[in-house]
């Protein structure tokens, strides 16, 4: 039906509902209205001409399968796929609300084997469509890995359909395979150069990768396309101060706010951007600036308590952090602030206690755990020292520092069995560097691993203190 059509169908539609009269239309005529109501973003009059129409054709496969929509819509998947079932006729989209329904349902043996016989059905011709339809599926139903096959299948029939390039990118990015969103960010920008989306696309793959720099450089790309965004300007700002370029994003955040003074989150960004300057004076000033606007919040003044800290200025810290205590008497973050004024202030037993009624509350933060291992190591507690050190293990099992210090308390306590345990899990980098900590040799470059752990053993052996080195 053309658009002239239609227009005349909702005059006529929208005429008859103001007069109270009802109005009789053809299945087709009902489905037409009831697509143009959905696409107005107004579903609840698409769904009262789904009811109406099918009060008048029952029958209506358009109809019935546009009100499965809805019922899809709403997450009632075991209803619609009863509905769907009642039809009981081949069509190509009740097939795929059908596969959708056991996508969602998790019921993916089914939702294969109603695939296979969708594929088997249709035409060649329509191969790239079926297939981009199927990836979308399975990206709604966050089967990333398979969607990334139908994509990849549907490109190979169009492939350079930057819409389908766009849904395969999404889902690589969900997998975190990010080199291969990249790669195909850039088929998209080999295709159409200009696509403003697929800049901005790239430096969020980028800076996923903290590769920060390139990400710069995407979002550059972009603002040559629109030099206004905000947003961008934003991520632009935000991968300078990561990239140690805080300054620059500093320029940012003043001239957005100067374009948009009521632009709250910018008080926040700029205050972090001065904080990592060690500017705290003028980063508590942006908090307060934020504060006028936004009102106390508990985040605002667990963010004004570490900068007091930073400050050492540990009277201001203490104020703020006991008015928030007394706001969220429950707040762990805040807990953990009150109990780094203790730690800083060398009272180790009132830090423990307020650190360990934190760790109640939340055993995955670095911070207070790396805070407990310390205590217990200057308490010479290194059994409960090497726990906790184990816990940061866990939350960073890549992170030198806790390999080493663990190593070292394994080294102080003699025991020789997690201590060569834990050498094995060490690269030959990291096994040198491990060495250094404990002998200074003139030369280590003929030390292969093997002699590494033998004269690791040999200290741990004649019991070098663990407290005369660095925590």
């Amino acid at each position: 039906m053309s658009k002239k059509d239609i227009s005349e169908l909702v005059r006529r539609y929208e005429q008859a509902i103001e007069s109270g009269k009802n109005i009789y239309l053809d299945a087709d005529e009902f489905s037409d209205l009831a697509e143009y109501y959905d696409m107005q973003e107004d579903a609840d009059v698409a769904r009262d001409i789904i009811e109406s129409g099918l009060a008048i054709h029952p029958g209506s496969t358009s109809l019935l399968a546009k009100k499965v929509k809805f019922v899809i819509y709403d997450g009632n998947y075991l209803e619609a796929l009863g509905m769907l079932d009642k039809i009981g006729e081949y069509n190509f989209d009740l097939y795929l609300l059908k596969i959708e329904c056991l996508l969602q349902l998790e019921r993916y043996d089914e939702a294969y084997n109603l695939t296979e016989e969708l594929l088997e059905k249709e035409e060649e011709e329509d191969q790239d469509h079926i297939f981009a339809e199927l990836g979308f599926l399975h990206v709604e139903a966050d089967c990333f890995k398979e969607a990334a096959i139908y994509f990849q299948e549907s490109l190979k029939f169009n492939p350079e359909n930057i819409e389908v390039l766009f849904d395969l990118a999404y889902a690589h990015e969900m997998l975190a395979d990010f080199d291969a969103a990249i790669d195909t960010t850039n088929k998209i920008l080999d295709i159409e150069p200009y696509t403003y989306e697929a800049w901005i696309n790239l430096g969020k793959l980028f800076s996923l990768k903290e590769e920060f720099e390139k990400a710069i450089d995407a979002f550059d790309f972009a603002l040559t396309i629109n030099d206004s965004d905000s947003n961008v300007l934003k991520l632009k700002a935000h991968c300078l101060s990561i990239a140690g370029r805080v300054e620059e994003a500093v320029d940012i955040f003043k001239e957005l706010l100067l374009v948009d003074p009521n632009d709250n989150s910018l008080y926040l960004l700029l205050s972090e951007c001065y904080q990592s300057l060690e500017m705290y004076s003028e980063a508590l000033q942006c908090l307060n600036e934020y504060e006028s606007v936004i009102g106390e919040t508990e985040d605002l003044i667990l963010k004004r308590a570490w900068l007091f800290l930073h400050k050492e200025d540990y009277k201001a810290a203490t104020l703020a952090v006991k008015r928030g205590l007394n706001l969220y008497p429950e707040s762990a973050d805040l807990e953990v602030a009150a109990g780094e004024i203790a730690f800083k202030l060398g009272d180790y037993v009132e830090a423990k206690s307020i650190y360990l009624s934190a760790y109640s509350k939340n055993q995955e933060d670095f911070h207070l755990i790396d805070r407990l291992a310390v205590i217990c190591i200057k308490e010479e507690d290194y059994s409960q020292a090497a726990y906790y050190t184990e816990n940061l293990l866990e939350l960073d099992p890549d992170n030198l520092g806790v390999k080493e210090r663990l190593a070292l308390l394994y080294f102080e306590m003699d025991d020789k069995e997690q201590f060569n345990d834990l050498l094995d899990q060490f690269t030959d980098k990291e096994l040198l560097s491990l060495f250094k900590l404990i002998y200074t040799p003139e030369n280590s470059n003929y030390f292969d691993r093997d002699m590494l752990i033998a004269y690791l053993n040999r200290a741990r052996e004649t019991r070098t203190l663990f407290k005369n080195l660095k925590y």
